[in-house]
């Protein structure tokens, strides 16, 4: 239940208890007008004292055990129920007192009292007992949906934040080697390296990038394992021009590509050649192609056995990122044909618009 709406809620849940109340007299036996103002009086006190006790709620219980909060609720709703009930008696004998009413019977006052409290505390206390179950039936959810979204958004941050320790640990050994021999290649590679973690701990970025910035880092990526693969590694790309200026998951190519050089690549004593294709289909729809050779003992390894830690990254990023409701429904798949396995990623097309 969002804050800055329950007060409408809760306006319209009283309003609702005061029509019944006074809808029911009217149809009986015909409402005074003086009987409205006994439930004006009698709705504004309960009403007021369970605005008083959600605010306590939410002040010193709303963390707390169900337990105490259920006992909270309760306690409270007999008392806002004799709070209102009380304002309502008080203000009938006002208006005895005044003559505004016939009054009571000698004798009967306190059988009257009596019988005008208990008659109405019921009601009240059964209102405003149920108007909390909704309120903390509705806070529960509102804060479990918080909840979602708080771990989603983590997992979505440890996720995207994500290289390997071996891409790191060999890439630091092979700049360390090559300082002595290649003192400017080492320079440049220390600072392609210090640019892809920068970029991947970055937070305050969107969860998205632009395509573009994805494609830099993803060179700058290649240039590094081409430290330790040399020729082997061989990198081609096509991209369309009106994709450059797509959204996409962060780190998605580089995860992709690593995936590529892992169980292809790396396993190839000649190397070989890992193709990039990104396109636009159907006008709402990005297609990323990754493709690598692969040895022969692995052609007929099935998808999900080959599959790895990247692309199980990538399919609960994009289960992370992209509502079940998109117009596009993201998707990843593997294939093997004639040696080469490809990864294919669906995603709903999103335009980066600069901000004016």
């Amino acid at each position: 239940m969002q804050s800055r709406y329950v007060h409408y809620y809760q306006l319209l849940a009283w309003l609702s208890v005061f029509s019944v109340i006074t809808g029911s007299i009217h149809f009986t036996r015909g409402l005074a007008h003086q009987e409205i103002y006994f439930a004006i009086t009698l709705i504004f006190g309960t009403g007021l004292y369970s605005y008083v006790s959600r605010y306590g709620f939410r002040r010193f219980l709303n963390t707390a055990n169900i337990f105490y909060q259920v006992i909270y609720f309760i306690v409270q709703s007999m008392l806002g129920a004799s709070f209102g009930t009380s304002l309502m008696v008080l203000c009938i004998l006002l208006f005895i007192y005044f003559g505004s009413v016939p009054p009571i019977p000698e004798g009967m006052h306190w059988f009257a009292i009596k019988t005008m409290f208990w008659g109405n505390w019921y009601n009240m206390f059964g209102a405003s007992l149920f108007w909390s179950v909704v309120y903390l039936l509705l806070t529960k959810v509102r804060q479990l949906y918080a909840i979602k979204e708080a771990l989603a958004s983590s997992q979505l941050e440890v996720l995207s934040q994500q290289l390997n320790p071996h891409f790191l640990f060999n890439t630091l050994n092979n700049i360390r080697a090559s300082i002595l021999e290649e003192p400017h290649k080492a320079r440049d590679s220390l600072a392609q390296l210090s640019d892809m973690l920068r970029y991947s701990l970055e937070q305050h970025q969107s969860a998205k990038v632009l395509l573009e910035k994805e494609l830099e880092i993803l060179q700058e990526y290649i240039a590094l394992c081409k430290i330790q693969y040399e020729d082997r590694l061989r990198f081609e790309s096509e991209v369309s021009d009106e994709a450059q200026c797509a959204l996409i998951p962060k780190m998605l190519l580089q995860l992709c590509v690593e995936n590529a050089i892992k169980h292809g690549v790396a396993r190839l004593v000649d190397g070989g050649v890992i193709s990039l294709k990104i396109t636009i289909e159907q006008a709402n729809a990005l297609h990323i192609h990754v493709s690598n050779p692969l040895p022969k003992v692995n052609e007929n390894i099935s998808t999900q056995s080959n599959a790895g830690i990247g692309i199980k990254n990538i399919r609960r990023r994009l289960a992370l990122l992209y509502p079940k409701n998109s117009v596009v429904s993201p998707s990843l798949s593997l294939s093997y044909d004639n040696g080469f396995a490809t990864v294919s990623i669906v995603l709903p097309l999103e335009q980066f618009e600069e901000k004016k």
